[in-house]
């Protein structure tokens, strides 16, 4: 059972600063907005929050060597990733470079056969197809070695990235991370595709201060789709810069600028749809990430780049439409895999990693993720790879940093990198014993200073009070949109409700509806999906429960109505209510 730990313990309620709720505004605060004018930026339709790209480090050389290499004719090769962020920012950076240059292509690594990030292969592979500017979106932070390669075959090299340092491992090149400890850009939430689309403005603003109309301010805002795409894909941090370059991004997305994306858009079936953040992260995200995880990512980079000339874009979106289709199957089967593997109880009592060589390696990290939300704690996934070497990758429960554990037994691994929620690894299969004894004694040692580090933990903003159980309240609350990392759904509270109009739906029951009497009088509707065996029996109990959840509009038919969709149910205790 979960822990309900409430964030505001007072019952202030009503309006405060622009008609935005009192709650809202604490809701704000309590996510680091406390400043009036952030607050009016943060809810505004049309936020102004954005950054001076020259103060990335190297941008403004970095721009310097792709104009000139353009203008001499060099061949340019975009080195990208298989992810929905790697995809997005090589097909953003392929856009730009192509209307400077006829001599750019792409190279997106397999999840099978390269790995993650810079490879010396691949590099080799490279070079001899005759690029002579190397640069990468999205990965070659660790890359020191594979870049120095690359300078030793004869191509410069730009790494633009936004993943975690490693020192000594730095590439010795034009680095755009804002992320370095040098950096003095206000801001290191950018994804992959955002750090490459500041590289884009700095391009446009030298090519217009020189006349140059090749590549346009509008050219600019119309890659705001991709990075809307990335940003949510690849949970950043949806505060500060990044608000604006969603909320934009939507904008661009909803006006069906990009032939690829309206086509995908189409078979999805979702050609009329106002899309949002919700339907960036559940539909066109994992779509896009299933050609990386069951096939390679070439086809997705070019349906969202516009390029046609090895078959219609249609062809191409329903590829996608199968990979996914493929993934889906694969997931369920590498999941049962795994929890088999778990029933044996050799993975690790509290860091669990599961060697399962019958697992789909490109659903793997889908599947640690679920199975860290089931079981509320690290979970990595290991298959076999080449030459006695497995590979690894792992997700982690918020309050813990995987890459700083992980970087602890550096001395196991050919190679890791990420970040605190997710990582990928790779090492010699002899070293798995010793990898899984040193994060059972980590978890131990974090354990001994923080005994609730693996407990489950909801937090609640409020207890409802009556004039919150409203569709104004509702209403405003949409206004802390788009939500994700670091700004998640708010939840709150009923306390002390009588539930009836118990209603049991789906093909097995999985789903319930229900309606909340709360003791002031107020009925709200709830509804639970997929985890109604849960809680069958305290709804069909007849006791007082609280109930928490996402309360917002359900809009159904032409008609609205308030909701909460429910997150955790449990017996009413008064001394644990506000």
């Amino acid at each position: 059972m979960s822990r309900w730990i409430y964030q505001q313990n007072d019952h202030k309620t009503g309006w405060g600063p622009s008609g935005v709720p009192v709650a809202v505004m604490d809701i704000l605060a309590r996510r680091g907005i406390s400043d009036e004018a952030q607050a009016e930026d943060f809810l505004s339709p049309v936020p102004k929050c954005t950054y001076d790209p020259v103060l990335l480090p190297d941008l403004t050389e970095a721009a310097d060597l792709l104009l000139s290499a353009a203008e001499q004719g060099k061949h340019i090769c975009i080195y990208g990733d298989y992810d929905a962020d790697g995809v997005t920012s090589t097909a953003l950076l392929y856009s730009v470079l192509s209307k400077l240059t006829d001599a750019v292509s792409f190279y997106v690594p397999s999840r099978f056969t390269d790995g993650y990030g810079l490879n010396k292969d691949a590099v080799r592979r490279i070079a001899e197809s005759g690029a002579q500017l190397l640069i990468t979106v999205d990965c070659g932070s660790t890359n020191r070695v594979e870049v120095e390669l690359a300078k030793q075959l004869g191509m410069e090299v730009i790494v633009t990235d936004h993943h975690e340092l490693e020192p000594g491992a730095e590439p010795d090149c034009l680095f755009v991370n804002a992320k370095r400890k040098d950096s003095v850009y206000p801001f290191s939430g950018l994804s992959g595709c955002g750090t490459a689309f500041k590289l884009a403005q700095g391009i446009q603003r030298k090519l217009a201060a020189a006349g140059d109309e090749c590549f346009t301010r509008q050219d600019l805002t119309d890659l705001l789709d991709l990075v809307a795409i990335s940003t949510v894909a690849d949970v950043v941090p949806l505060l500060d810069e990044n608000r604006s370059l969603i909320k934009y991004g939507l904008r661009v997305i909803n006006s069906r600028k990009r032939r690829g994306l309206r086509v995908l858009l189409e078979q999805l079936n979702l050609a009329d749809k106002e899309i949002d953040a919700d339907d960036i992260g559940f539909i066109l995200a994992p779509h896009i990430n299933s050609c990386g995880r069951m096939a390679t990512a070439d086809t997705a980079v070019r349906l969202l780049a516009g390029i046609d000339a090895d078959g219609p874009l249609e062809d191409k979106a329903a590829f996608m439409l199968d990979c996914n289709r493929n993934r889906r199957f694969a997931q369920d089967r590498t999941r049962q895999i795994c929890l088999d593997a778990l029933a044996t109880g050799t993975c690790g009592d509290l860091f669990s990693i599961i060697e399962a060589p019958g697992a789909h390696e490109g659903v793997a990290g889908i599947v640690a993720g679920a199975l860290k939300e089931q079981f509320n704690r690290p979970v990595c996934i290991v298959t076999p790879s080449e030459n006695g070497l497995l590979k690894g990758t792992g997700r982690c429960i918020a309050g813990l940093d995987l890459h700083s554990m992980l970087s602890g037994c550096a001395d196991l691994f050919e190679r890791y990198g990420g970040h605190a929620g997710a990582c990928g690894f790779s090492l010699p299969a002899e070293n798995l014993p010793q990898l899984r004894e040193r994060m059972e004694e980590e978890m131990r040692a974090i354990l001994a200073e923080r005994p609730d580090a693996l407990e489950e933990k909801l937090l609640i903003e409020k207890v409802l009070d009556p004039d919150e159980k409203t569709m104004a309240f509702a209403d405003a609350l949409r206004r802390l949109e788009p939500f994700g990392e670091a700004n998640p759904k708010p939840l709150f509270a009923l306390a002390a409700a009588s539930v009836y109009n118990v209603q049991y739906m789906g093909s097995e029951g999985q789903h319930v509806r229900f309606t909340a009497s709360c003791s002031d009088g107020i009925e709200v509707p709830c509804v639970l999906f997929r985890r109604s065996a849960d809680f069958s029996d305290l709804l069909g109990s007849g006791e007082t429960l609280d109930v928490a959840g996402e309360l917002g509009i359900n809009e159904y038919g032409g008609s609205r109505r308030l909701q909460l969709t429910v997150r955790d149910i449990k017996r009413s205790d008064p001394n644990d209510q506000n």
